[in-house]
């Protein structure tokens, strides 16, 4: 049983495969002591960072167990999880309260074991035992001990029992993890200062709109071929928009001849890369899309990254859309600045 208690102005619980009443509500509300006046500082850490606090004892087991939600990787092109999983012993649990993405393990009742300790400490003996012999083994809170924190207690007598426990619901899990990504990545990217005037500036003579962050640019704009390139500089983040009157793709190989051409007839001097190269029917928004994901690389020097391109087709506007996304930053992590151009490419909107 899975239990998801948040508390940012109302208070709800989610129980994933159960029904929770309001005598269940209550006890499990008891189980931090929140309290409705809490003043809470934001939280802090990084968006892609998961810290888990268990003893050192535990770690193998935990990350075993884990690997059952948070084993997506992305190629760019060395392997980078999505997510970075950062383990802390429990003597250290005070400074790491305030975290982001916060988990804290438990394996067993030793009471020798310092992460036994902690979870009994979090929990109270009563609620430690139901862990131990019942079906509590995995437990969701929001805002903890921070604002905009997700906090996750993972306790349980074996390791078998917990894998038990996470089988089935790896996916509502992951979720509650991805949409936090996106609060918090949303916040920083659109929160602060946007550029407004050029987004409004598109909507007028294009008829599409995206969100764009303050410091993008646009790097070409081009009324006669549909093609708008904008970005950034360190990292270097790229969104390219264009269209076609109609749908211009009818099948899978349409589709595939139109994306791998499509870098060299816009860009000049870029193509992709057969290494990880992969099309696939996804959703984008509330469209129909094909979603390709690879390597790029340049034909005149020794640079390339990750890409992702989405390409659909609008019936209101009667328009085929292709949004491309690439990454330039050698040398460094690139998964985070490749989730916040996804995240900044799902901002797009046609006009009504």
């Amino acid at each position: 049983m899975v239990f998801l208690i948040s508390k940012i102005k109302k208070i709800f619980v989610t129980v994933v495969n159960s029904t929770v009443t309001a005598g269940v509500f209550m006890t499990l509300f008891a189980w931090f002591g929140v309290t409705g006046c809490d003043i809470k500082r934001e939280s802090i850490g990084a968006d892609d960072e998961i810290v888990i606090v268990a003893s050192h004892e535990n770690h193998k087991a935990i990350r075993s167990a884990l690997g059952q939600i948070f084993s997506d990787t992305i190629y760019t092109p060395q392997p980078e999880p999505v997510y970075r999983i950062k383990f802390a012993e429990p003597d250290g649990f005070n400074k790491l309260e305030r975290q982001t993405n916060l988990i804290i393990g438990n394996i067993g009742t030793d009471r020798t074991d310092p992460g036994t300790r902690l979870v009994q400490q979090l929990l109270g003996p009563e609620r430690f035992r139901e862990t131990i012999e019942g079906d509590r083994q995995i437990i969701f809170t929001r805002d903890q001990f921070a604002q905009n924190q997700l906090f996750m207690i993972l306790s349980a007598p074996t390791e078998s029992k917990l894998k038990q426990a996470i089988r089935g619901k790896e996916e509502w899990i992951r979720n509650q993890f991805e949409k936090q990504f996106e609060k918090r990545q949303g916040k920083f990217l659109f929160d602060r200062a946007r550029r407004k005037k050029l987004e409004k500036r598109f909507l007028k003579e294009y008829g599409w709109e995206i969100k764009i962050p303050w410091g993008w640019v646009v790097i070409h704009d081009s009324s006669e071929v549909n093609f708008v390139w904008i970005g950034r500089e360190m990292p270097y983040q790229w969104i390219s928009i264009h269209w076609e009157p109609g749908a211009v793709v009818n099948d899978s190989l349409e589709v595939a001849k139109y994306l791998w051409e499509f870098p060299e007839k816009f860009y000049g001097n870029i193509r992709y890369n057969k290494y990880r190269y992969s099309i696939k029917l996804t959703e984008f928004n509330r469209w129909p899309a094909w979603r390709a994901r690879g390597i790029w690389e340049s034909t005149e020097e020794a640079q390339g990254g990750p890409f992702i391109s989405y390409l659909f087709y609008d019936g209101q506007s009667d328009r085929t859309y292709h949004l491309n996304m690439l990454i330039f930053h050698p040398g460094k992590d690139k998964s985070l600045y490749l989730r916040q151009l996804d995240l900044i490419a799902h901002t797009f909107t046609v006009k009504k």
